[in-house]
């Protein structure tokens, strides 16, 4: 982000920092106090300076960004309708970081014609159409995918003192999930720096997962009366097998290996013109993984004996694609 004048420079950076610890130094004086060592509740004070020192961090974070004024750009921007925006202010903006609540005072830009307006600033910061910060929001999507909503609201208030509730990692968790499933249809070419291994190998396996009542209404299961209780989450993983150990067996490439993941239909009938969604889902992951060069045999002549079209594992052989269908991307 550009600075303003008075605000470039090293000493302006240093008399920041120098502020800050000032600050922080009397919030730790101010909170133990004359006691003496042997009386303090160490952890209680831990707490409570990390409380304070992240309070006093997100004031002089908020406090620098909000006297940078270099975000208004003139009497009109575009808007994204394609009609102009008119520049209507500093307007407050109230978002969650992962240094606590904060509040920004930026340009606010709005559009007669489509009745809407927004911050340019939110931009650079990363929180378009969101109150929450990028390090908080990776903080919240990394818990919702680890453990149960609830668990994650829990971790991030011991962990993190950072009040955000089970609903709102709900919420984001479920964002990152639809974000990912838009990557995986959308990044099927792989980058050109890469060739294909001659062969790669695939495998898949499911799974059932319990599923709440809503989402398994209609659905045929094995409980006694024909209802399900859960939903398989079926998973293809594509690897490489290049590469020898030192008694010449043949070893799984190192870095090679990419999942793809989901609980979606492989049922498909003999009619349909189009694979079920999970053998489109297969199709994708093969065509998307090339391997790394690191994987490449040093010796082109010393080749790997072919393997059989399928082993007991159910690992089945893929053909070998062309350059233009090359892939790698696994989900995050």
């Amino acid at each position: 982000m550009q600075r303003a004048a008075g605000h470039r420079g090293a000493g302006n950076k240093t008399a920041l920092a120098e502020a800050f610890q000032r600050q922080i130094a009397a919030e730790v004086e101010a909170l133990i106090g004359p006691q003496a060592v042997a009386q303090l509740d160490f952890e209680a004070i831990e707490t409570a300076a990390r409380r304070d020192a992240l309070k006093v961090a997100a004031y002089a974070v908020a406090q620098w960004l909000n006297a940078d004024h270099t975000d208004h750009a003139g009497p009109n921007l575009p808007c994204a309708c394609g009609q102009p925006a008119r520049y209507a202010g500093r307007h407050r903006k109230a978002i969650e970081t992962a240094l606590g609540a904060m509040t920004l005072e930026c340009a606010y830009y709005h559009c007669a014609t489509c009745e809407r307006g927004y911050f340019p600033r939110d931009a650079a910061l990363g929180i378009v159409a969101t109150s929450l910060s990028p390090a908080l929001t990776r903080m919240i999507r990394l818990v919702g995918a680890m453990v149960s909503f609830e668990e994650g609201a829990e971790l991030l208030g011991e962990l993190a003192g950072i009040g955000i509730n089970a609903k709102q990692v709900e919420r984001t968790a479920e964002a990152l999930g639809a974000e990912i499933t838009a990557d995986e249809r959308q990044r099927v070419a792989p980058s050109a720096e890469h060739d294909l291994a001659p062969t790669l190998y695939l495998g898949m396996d499911g799974d059932g997962v319990p599923m709440r009542a809503a989402e398994l209404a209609g659905r045929q299961g094995k409980q006694p009366d024909g209802s399900a209780k859960t939903r398989e989450a079926k998973l293809c993983t594509v690897w490489s097998a290049e590469g020898r150990d030192a008694k010449g067996t043949p070893m799984r490439d190192a870095g090679s290996i990419t999942y793809s993941a989901a609980i979606e239909s492989a049922a498909s009938r003999d009619t349909d013109t189009a694979p079920s969604q999970f053998a489109q889902r297969v199709q994708r992951e093969a065509r998307r993984a090339p391997r790394p060069t690191r994987c490449r045999r040093d010796r082109p002549n010393h080749r790997l004996p072919r393997p059989p079209s399928q082993d007991l594992r159910g690992s089945a052989q893929v053909p070998r694609l062309s350059p233009d269908q090359s892939r790698p991307h696994a989900l995050p």
